[in-house]
């Protein structure tokens, strides 16, 4: 939000919030939002993405150590449900 002080990046977000959203929300109310943001709702948020499949990447001349999509599945699979990340 500190860098709302300079014009263009102002104009960018304004350009962002309008296409994302239809309209423009001023920094407090937008902070107001970011504050009502509970535990519980990260927690709904993670569960919802645990349960689809992951989205892997890699960059790099060799990406020989890096793992499949299957072995990361694996990783994620059947006892992530015990998992207690926060």
């Amino acid at each position: 939000l500190t860098q709302l002080e300079s014009r263009l990046v102002l104009f960018e977000d304004i350009g962002r919030q309008i296409l994302t959203y239809g309209k423009r929300e001023d920094a407090v109310t937008m902070c107001a939002k970011i504050d009502a943001v509970t535990k519980e709702d990260i927690r709904e948020v993670v569960r919802k993405a645990i349960k689809k499949p992951p989205t892997v990447s890699s960059v790099g001349v060799d990406i020989s150590t890096v793992p499949d999509i299957g072995q990361i599945t694996q990783m994620l699979g059947k006892n992530s449900h015990k998992r207690t990340w926060f």
